[in-house]
Protein backbone atom coordinates (compact mmCIF):
# COMPACT_ATOMS: atom_id res chain seq x y z
CA UNK A 1 0.00 0.00 0.00
CA UNK A 2 0.77 3.66 -0.51
CA UNK A 3 3.32 5.17 2.12
CA UNK A 4 1.22 8.18 2.02
CA UNK A 5 3.15 9.71 4.74
CA UNK A 6 6.83 9.12 3.01
CA UNK A 7 5.12 10.96 0.04
CA UNK A 8 4.22 13.72 2.06
CA UNK A 9 7.72 14.37 3.40
CA UNK A 10 7.14 18.65 4.49
CA UNK A 11 10.30 18.55 1.57
CA UNK A 12 8.98 16.31 -0.96
CA UNK A 13 5.88 17.08 -2.19
CA UNK A 14 4.63 20.04 -4.69
CA UNK A 15 1.42 21.51 -4.31
CA UNK A 16 -0.50 20.18 -7.40
CA UNK A 17 -3.70 18.68 -8.34
CA UNK A 18 -2.86 15.20 -9.82
CA UNK A 19 -6.00 15.38 -12.26
CA UNK A 20 -5.96 18.62 -14.27
CA UNK A 21 -4.03 20.73 -11.70
CA UNK A 22 -5.84 24.32 -11.00
CA UNK A 23 -8.14 24.17 -13.67
CA UNK A 24 -10.08 21.73 -11.83
CA UNK A 25 -11.10 24.34 -9.34
CA UNK A 26 -12.46 26.51 -12.29
CA UNK A 27 -14.79 23.55 -13.54
CA UNK A 28 -16.03 22.69 -9.69
CA UNK A 29 -16.85 26.48 -10.43
CA UNK A 30 -18.52 25.44 -13.17
CA UNK A 31 -20.52 23.18 -11.51
CA UNK A 32 -21.75 25.46 -8.78
CA UNK A 33 -23.23 27.45 -12.10
CA UNK A 34 -24.94 24.53 -13.38
CA UNK A 35 -26.28 22.55 -9.97
CA UNK A 36 -26.45 25.91 -7.36
CA UNK A 37 -23.54 27.13 -4.97
CA UNK A 38 -23.32 25.20 -1.58
CA UNK A 39 -22.99 26.15 1.75
CA UNK A 40 -20.32 23.74 2.39
CA UNK A 41 -17.72 21.58 0.10
CA UNK A 42 -15.69 18.40 1.24
CA UNK A 43 -12.57 17.25 -0.75
CA UNK A 44 -11.91 13.37 0.75
CA UNK A 45 -8.44 12.28 -0.25
CA UNK A 46 -7.98 16.40 -0.77
CA UNK A 47 -3.61 16.04 -0.89
CA UNK A 48 -2.09 19.78 -1.10
CA UNK A 49 -5.61 20.45 -1.65
CA UNK A 50 -5.13 23.34 -4.36
CA UNK A 51 -9.12 22.90 -4.96
CA UNK A 52 -10.15 23.74 -1.21
CA UNK A 53 -8.09 26.64 -1.31
CA UNK A 54 -8.90 28.01 -4.54
CA UNK A 55 -12.42 27.53 -3.57
CA UNK A 56 -11.92 28.79 0.14
CA UNK A 57 -10.65 31.69 -1.41
CA UNK A 58 -13.11 32.68 -4.24
CA UNK A 59 -16.02 31.98 -2.06
CA UNK A 60 -15.35 32.85 1.31
CA UNK A 61 -19.45 32.15 2.65
CA UNK A 62 -19.05 28.34 1.73
CA UNK A 63 -17.39 26.20 4.50
CA UNK A 64 -14.65 24.07 2.44
CA UNK A 65 -13.31 21.09 4.48
CA UNK A 66 -10.54 18.64 3.20
CA UNK A 67 -9.95 15.16 4.46
CA UNK A 68 -6.75 13.59 3.72
CA UNK A 69 -4.85 10.26 5.28
CA UNK A 70 -1.98 11.82 5.86
CA UNK A 71 -1.23 13.70 9.30
CA UNK A 72 1.84 15.86 7.32
CA UNK A 73 -0.19 17.09 4.61
CA UNK A 74 -2.98 18.23 6.88
CA UNK A 75 -0.93 19.35 9.33
CA UNK A 76 0.65 21.47 6.51
CA UNK A 77 -2.75 22.21 4.85
CA UNK A 78 -4.08 23.73 8.45
CA UNK A 79 -0.66 25.70 8.55
CA UNK A 80 -1.20 27.31 5.08
CA UNK A 81 -5.09 28.42 5.52
CA UNK A 82 -3.76 30.32 8.70
CA UNK A 83 -1.15 31.74 7.57
CA UNK A 84 -3.70 33.01 4.02
CA UNK A 85 -6.19 33.98 6.74
CA UNK A 86 -9.13 31.55 5.42
CA UNK A 87 -11.27 31.07 8.39
CA UNK A 88 -13.40 29.00 6.05
CA UNK A 89 -10.95 26.41 5.13
CA UNK A 90 -10.77 23.23 7.29
CA UNK A 91 -8.49 20.39 7.68
CA UNK A 92 -8.95 16.73 9.58
CA UNK A 93 -7.20 13.51 9.24
CA UNK A 94 -9.53 11.17 8.00
CA UNK A 95 -9.99 8.51 4.85
CA UNK A 96 -11.43 5.96 3.24
CA UNK A 97 -13.26 2.96 3.16
CA UNK A 98 -14.54 5.08 6.56
CA UNK A 99 -14.46 8.51 6.97
CA UNK A 100 -14.88 8.89 10.67
CA UNK A 101 -16.56 12.47 10.50
CA UNK A 102 -20.25 12.74 11.19
CA UNK A 103 -20.63 15.85 9.08
CA UNK A 104 -22.92 15.64 5.73
CA UNK A 105 -21.87 18.07 3.12
CA UNK A 106 -23.70 20.06 0.03
CA UNK A 107 -20.89 18.04 -2.43
CA UNK A 108 -18.41 15.67 -1.25
CA UNK A 109 -15.78 15.40 -3.91
CA UNK A 110 -13.71 13.12 -4.46
CA UNK A 111 -11.27 12.93 -7.40
CA UNK A 112 -8.17 11.20 -7.98
CA UNK A 113 -8.49 9.49 -4.69
CA UNK A 114 -10.76 5.60 -5.62
CA UNK A 115 -7.03 4.50 -7.20
CA UNK A 116 -5.52 4.29 -3.91
CA UNK A 117 -8.13 2.06 -1.91
CA UNK A 118 -8.50 -1.39 -1.98
CA UNK A 119 -12.55 -1.24 -1.06
CA UNK A 120 -13.99 1.03 -3.64
CA UNK A 121 -17.58 0.43 -3.13
CA UNK A 122 -17.59 0.26 0.54
CA UNK A 123 -15.78 3.63 0.03
CA UNK A 124 -18.74 4.79 -2.42
CA UNK A 125 -21.28 4.20 0.39
CA UNK A 126 -19.15 5.80 3.04
CA UNK A 127 -19.12 8.62 0.48
CA UNK A 128 -22.43 8.88 -0.30
CA UNK A 129 -23.99 8.64 3.25
CA UNK A 130 -21.74 11.95 4.34
CA UNK A 131 -24.09 13.85 1.02
CA UNK A 132 -27.33 15.81 2.44
CA UNK A 133 -30.21 14.95 1.04
CA UNK A 134 -30.33 17.23 -1.78
CA UNK A 135 -26.92 17.24 -2.47
CA UNK A 136 -24.25 15.26 -4.78
CA UNK A 137 -21.77 13.49 -4.72
CA UNK A 138 -18.64 13.91 -7.43
CA UNK A 139 -16.54 10.73 -8.01
CA UNK A 140 -13.57 9.73 -9.85
CA UNK A 141 -13.06 6.51 -9.62
CA UNK A 142 -10.53 3.59 -12.10
CA UNK A 143 -12.10 1.68 -14.85
CA UNK A 144 -11.13 -1.17 -17.03
CA UNK A 145 -9.56 1.53 -19.25
CA UNK A 146 -7.54 2.99 -15.77
CA UNK A 147 -6.30 0.07 -15.69
CA UNK A 148 -4.88 -0.64 -19.26
CA UNK A 149 -4.15 3.12 -20.26
CA UNK A 150 -1.46 3.12 -16.67
CA UNK A 151 -0.38 -0.03 -17.63
CA UNK A 152 0.84 1.13 -21.17
CA UNK A 153 2.20 4.68 -19.87
CA UNK A 154 3.37 3.98 -16.10
CA UNK A 155 6.78 3.05 -15.31
CA UNK A 156 8.80 2.79 -12.14
CA UNK A 157 7.81 4.17 -8.87
CA UNK A 158 4.65 5.19 -10.69
CA UNK A 159 3.52 1.80 -11.44
CA UNK A 160 4.11 0.83 -7.71
CA UNK A 161 1.64 3.90 -6.92
CA UNK A 162 -1.14 2.73 -8.52
CA UNK A 163 -0.24 -1.24 -7.98
CA UNK A 164 -4.55 -1.28 -6.68
CA UNK A 165 -5.53 -0.23 -10.19
CA UNK A 166 -2.68 -2.20 -12.36
CA UNK A 167 -3.85 -5.97 -10.49
CA UNK A 168 -7.64 -4.85 -11.07
CA UNK A 169 -7.94 -5.15 -7.31
CA UNK A 170 -9.81 -1.77 -7.15
CA UNK A 171 -11.47 -1.47 -10.46
CA UNK A 172 -15.52 -0.34 -11.20
CA UNK A 173 -18.11 0.87 -13.47
CA UNK A 174 -20.73 3.36 -13.37
CA UNK A 175 -22.69 0.40 -13.09
CA UNK A 176 -21.38 -0.20 -9.43
CA UNK A 177 -21.79 3.47 -8.52
CA UNK A 178 -25.34 3.53 -8.89
CA UNK A 179 -25.97 -0.48 -7.45
CA UNK A 180 -24.23 1.08 -3.90
CA UNK A 181 -25.93 4.47 -3.91
CA UNK A 182 -29.25 3.43 -5.28
CA UNK A 183 -29.25 6.69 -7.57
CA UNK A 184 -28.52 7.36 -11.28
CA UNK A 185 -25.67 9.15 -12.20
CA UNK A 186 -24.42 11.77 -14.46
CA UNK A 187 -20.83 12.56 -16.81
CA UNK A 188 -19.94 15.05 -14.67
CA UNK A 189 -17.64 16.37 -17.01
CA UNK A 190 -20.56 16.39 -19.62
CA UNK A 191 -22.46 18.26 -16.44
CA UNK A 192 -19.96 20.80 -17.24
CA UNK A 193 -18.85 20.63 -20.38
CA UNK A 194 -15.51 19.94 -19.97
CA UNK A 195 -14.88 16.83 -22.55
CA UNK A 196 -12.26 18.54 -24.57
CA UNK A 197 -10.24 18.57 -21.66
CA UNK A 198 -6.47 17.24 -22.12
CA UNK A 199 -7.12 14.99 -19.00
CA UNK A 200 -10.19 13.91 -19.32
CA UNK A 201 -10.93 10.88 -21.68
CA UNK A 202 -12.41 6.97 -21.11
CA UNK A 203 -9.51 6.41 -18.23
CA UNK A 204 -10.74 9.43 -16.39
CA UNK A 205 -14.41 8.56 -15.69
CA UNK A 206 -15.74 11.11 -12.82
CA UNK A 207 -19.58 11.06 -12.16
CA UNK A 208 -21.84 13.02 -10.78
CA UNK A 209 -24.84 11.55 -8.17
CA UNK A 210 -27.78 13.07 -6.71
CA UNK A 211 -29.06 12.57 -3.09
Amino acid sequence: MMDWERFYDRANYDRCAYIGGGRMADLVERFFEREGTPENFASVGCGPAVVPFLLAERHPDIDVYGFDISETVVRDNAEKATEEGLENLHFAVDSLPNLETDQKFDVVYCVATLYFVDEPRRAIENLYSHVRSGGHLVLNYPNEQSRRTFDREFEGRKRESFELVLSGANIISEDVVRDVTGAETRSYWELIDAEDEEFVDSATPCVVVEK
